[in-house]
């Protein structure tokens, strides 16, 4: 897990199509104190191009922390995943998978990748809130079982 450099805010890169999880993942981080930069990508065209300019454009940080919902359009989040696993300055950033999906295949995929959370999104508003806190626990290097 790569942590946040000191004197700089924590990017947070989240892969994630709809509008209202980008909006809870927001107040989230916020509600939990985080001193942050989301950089939101919508699609797996749009991760390929972040990727591209990482380390070549200051708005394009290699990430601390990658929220990945696996159902991204033009790709799945696990090629997301991949893509970002094999650049160098983004290998070590901790990875969390944020999906609906409660299949055994898709924690199985989660854990082969490295993720050290796979978060359920739930439908409850506090319930997600509390991706705030896990996320406190995960970069204090302590494990969380899955949601």
């Amino acid at each position: 897990m790569k942590p946040a450099k000191e004197n700089r805010p924590l990017q947070v890169l989240l892969a994630e199509d709809n509008p209202g999880d980008t909006l809870l993942v927001n107040e989230a981080l916020q509600q939990h104190g985080f001193q942050y930069e989301l950089h939101v990508i919508e699609d797996a065209d749009k991760a390929f191009t972040f990727l591209e300019r990482v380390g070549k454009s200051p708005d394009a940080p290699c990430p601390d922390v990658m929220l990945i919902d696996l159902n991204l359009p033009k790709a799945s989040g696990y090629e997301v995943v991949q893509m970002f696993k094999k650049h160098p300055e983004c290998a070590g950033a901790l990875l969390v998978i944020m999906t609906s999906s409660d299949a055994p295949r898709d924690r199985q995929m989660a854990a082969e990748l490295g993720a050290a959370h796979y978060f359920r999104k739930p439908s409850d508003l506090d319930a997600f809130l509390d991706l705030g806190r896990i996320l406190k626990e995960l970069l204090a290097g302590n494990k969380i079982p899955a949601s």
